[in-house]
């Protein structure tokens, strides 16, 4: 079975990019793209039904994690990209994604319980977002309140995504004391409610409003991490997770230029299009090697986090930024090149720009991510 992304994108540069990558990377990088080809061929369902079903399919292919955890970034922003090329709502299914904050900060018997659940395919969403203050953390409302034998949780998140594929949520509220917790909850817990809305973009998952009235939390379920709180689990993990976002919007771009450029061959080999214009030429050049810009550095920030480094978190934010925008960018500028099949509603490039478009805002609104960045460059 064909790998296209594999084969057109991460391939040609490896040896020269990434030469960490052992040949077992390369190969299970592969092997991942088959099962997934596969699996979206196969699979009924509605989108997000879809998606489930192929990231619990895709569990056992997950790719090996040897070589080093700078390594095992790399591979999985790879895995990201060629999950992209196919479709940007394929994201969150290879890796733990947001429940990589219970594997790093929860009890070790949560841990041993959620390694299984996420290897099985089970997904953790996020809740962070209110309507008053977006993802500011420090302006939250949701409150956490002592009880007995654990806490009390209430409170608003809104624009959650994955709301009704995910097993359980990492929602963040306000104690006491005012200090921001990190806390699990599972779906189906009594006191949750989930109700769904319409995005516009990245419909793959369910998005919508999470109400939570009066749910107990046990102990247990608050995540710790030594000498912080939620705010800095939240920043920790967002860290690792922006450069698997601009990965994963890098791959989308790519799949539309390949589109593109398949299409562009067709109709000059068929005499469909008697040549191909200068412009369009310049575009397909310029947009390669932006893809392939963004795409070394989105890898170049994974391993950053992974490594530990002091200049990680800066590079996330700066990359999140750029790849999404190089992504969306490029899939605009290319779109007009296969003329009016680019923009009808079932088309993949034009879901793909619908899609790009809703990621500029999910994960960190661009101006408040760069705005901070530079803040950081001025104080540091």
């Amino acid at each position: 079975m064909t790998t296209p992304a594999f084969t057109a994108w991460i391939e040609p540069q490896a040896a020269a990019a990434w030469p960490f990558l052992t040949p077992q990377h390369l190969a299970d990088l592969s092997r991942l793209e088959a099962g997934l080809t596969q699996a979206l061929s196969t699979t009924p369902g509605t989108p997000a039904e879809r998606f489930l079903a192929v990231r619990r399919e895709l569990a056992p292919l997950t790719p090996a994690r040897t070589g080093g955890p700078a390594a095992v970034a790399a591979v999985m922003a790879l895995a990201g990209f060629i999950c992209g090329w196919h479709d940007l709502n394929l994201r969150d299914t290879v890796g733990p994604g947001h429940g990589r904050m219970i594997l790093h900060h929860a009890t070790s018997a949560l841990r041993a319980t959620w390694t299984k659940r996420l290897g099985a395919g089970d997904l953790v969403g996020i809740a962070a977002t209110e309507r008053h203050g977006g993802s500011r953390l420090t302006e939250i409302t949701t409150r956490l309140f002592p009880d007995g034998n654990g806490w009390r949780l209430s409170g608003e998140k809104c624009w959650v995504s994955r709301l009704q594929e995910a097993a359980a949520f990492v929602v963040f509220a306000k104690d006491p004391t005012g200090r921001i917790q990190a806390v699990i909850v599972p779906a189906d817990t009594k006191g949750v409610t989930r109700h769904p809305e319409n995005p516009s973009g990245l419909g793959g998952w369910a998005w919508g409003t999470l109400a939570l009235n009066d749910v107990h939390v046990p102990a247990e379920h608050i995540l710790t991490t030594p000498g912080g709180d939620g705010e800095q689990i939240f920043r920790k993990h967002f860290t690792a997770f922006r450069p698997l976002v601009a990965a994963i919007a890098l791959g989308t771009a790519a799949g539309v230029h390949s589109q593109v450029r398949s299409t562009l061959r067709a109709r000059t080999a068929t005499r469909l299009l008697p040549r191909v214009r200068d412009t369009a030429l310049v575009t397909l050049g310029r947009t390669q090697v932006e893809i392939h810009a963004g795409l070394l550095a989105a890898v170049t920030a994974a391993r950053l986090t992974a490594q530990h480094s002091p200049h990680a978190d800066v590079w996330a934010r700066s990359v999140k930024v750029h790849g999404v925008e190089t992504a969306h960018r490029a899939v605009q500028d290319l779109a007009p090149l296969v003329g009016a099949s680019g923009f009808r509603a079932d088309s993949p490039i034009s879901r793909a720009r619908t899609d790009l478009g809703g990621l500029l805002y999910a994960d960190g609104i661009h101006d408040a991510l760069l705005r901070s960045v530079g803040r950081t460059l001025l104080t540091t």
